[in-house]
């Protein structure tokens, strides 16, 4: 009788333990999967994201991208939101800390269609990674279509520290 209950335990205790220890893969496994039903490959993600909800997530929301269309139309204040369609549609990519970010590192290179600067300084986005050709997103400004010419286009963002870059 004692074996059994021994048996039964070391068992049960196995069974816990392996679905602990599955917990987290089974979790990485749905990140992953809702990043590429969005189209995202997470292999080319600057580290450190995590998928919360509809969102990635990086540096506790210093930077998250929406992936969910719904969710996308509303830019936060003092954050520079990048919009996938033109109207402010489709996902947004969003931008607090001010410096130079690459798009590629977000899944979101040559994605931009519009824009909405909620911050107090000026923003610039560029062709390329780290600079070139650019255009002036002043603060408080936003551009519900950036053209056929500037339609998915943009590579890198740069949020100044000073009130007028542009």
């Amino acid at each position: 009788m004692r074996t059994l209950r021994f048996v039964s335990t070391a068992l049960g205790a196995a069974a816990v333990a392996a679905a602990l220890v599955a917990a987290p893969a089974s979790a990485a496994s749905d990140g992953a999967a809702t990043l590429k039903s969005a189209g995202v490959d997470a292999a080319k993600l600057a580290p450190g994201w995590k998928v919360v909800g509809d969102q990635i997530v990086w540096n506790g929301g210093e930077t998250t991208l929406s992936l969910s269309p719904g969710a996308a139309s509303n830019c936060q204040e003092n954050y520079v939101c990048l919009y996938e369609n033109r109207d402010f549609g489709g996902r947004r990519l969003q931008f607090r800390s001010p410096d130079l970010k690459n798009l590629v590192d977000y899944g979101f290179n040559d994605q931009m269609s519009s824009w909405h600067n909620r911050r107090s300084v000026d923003a610039r986005w560029y062709y390329n990674i780290g600079g070139g050709t650019s255009r002036c997103m002043q603060a408080g400004a936003r551009a519900s279509y950036v053209g056929n010419a500037d339609n998915d286009q943009a590579t890198s963002l740069r949020i100044y520290t000073s009130g007028s870059a542009c």
